[in-house]
């Protein structure tokens, strides 16, 4: 029952993109065991990635929905993620949609958000992503919740936690900030292992992020949400 009310809230899809393979990596990246960091919430999520390098570059498109308030309130709601990681997961603004591996727009007929990216299934990679961040209201609480959310999704958590605390779960409270949790952080932290210290590393036999392969073409997957629990 609780898996069917989850789904009832978010729609999670993902579909092939047919294209060429990517450029050949021959980097190993760490990857951490699931149970390097806990409690976390890696088991319910169809994939857990990562971008490969870091800072991740943010590009706000410059549409009719678009203000400099909206994006400092979801500046300030990605840098919840940047200080709880003690800055070791980081991204920074771009003048230019060009330059940019993140792309952010802004919704005024929604208060949910949704998240798109394209990845390496093999590699565990994203290598672009676009955003959508829900503003209806102009709450300048509820801007931030979706912006710390779905930055959660697009630093590579693919799926939502079941445990209402979580910043990742499929839906918050209007009015009400949310806040990132031990579970959130301990799943971020297995995807970018290597910059955290206490991580096992699975074995190399095992690991296939960052190794050519022809099979490894590129696909895409969406996260789309319903609208956030009123707060009364």
């Amino acid at each position: 029952m609780k898996r069917l009310h989850h789904n009832r809230w978010c729609l999670m899809l993902v579909a092939l993109l047919l294209g060429s393979g990517g450029v050949s990596r021959t980097q190993q990246v760490q990857i951490c065991t699931e149970d390097s960091f806990t409690p976390n919430y890696i088991s319910q999520l169809p994939a857990l990635l990562r971008w490969r390098s870091l800072p991740i570059k943010v590009y706000f498109v410059r549409d009719d929905h678009y203000t400099a308030r909206r994006q400092q309130l979801a500046v300030e709601g990605f840098n919840k993620w940047v200080h709880i990681t003690n800055k070791r997961l980081q991204f920074s603004l771009v003048e230019s949609e060009r330059e940019a591996q993140l792309l952010v727009r802004f919704d005024p007929s929604t208060r949910a958000g949704r998240t798109e990216y394209t990845y390496y299934p093999e590699r565990r990679e994203i290598v672009r992503a676009e955003m959508v961040v829900g503003v209806q209201g102009d709450s300048a609480v509820d801007i931030q919740s979706v912006a710390i959310h779905e930055f959660g999704h697009a630093l590579g958590i693919t799926g939502h936690s079941d445990e209402p605390n979580d910043v990742m779960y499929p839906r918050y409270k209007v009015g009400t900030l949310v806040s990132i949790t031990a579970r959130d952080l301990n799943t971020v932290k297995t995807a970018y292992c290597e910059l955290f210290d206490g991580g096992k590393p699975v074995p190399l036999p095992e690991r296939t992020r960052g190794l050519p392969s022809s099979r490894d073409e590129p696909r895409k997957g969406r996260i789309v949400c319903d609208e956030p629990q009123s707060a009364h």
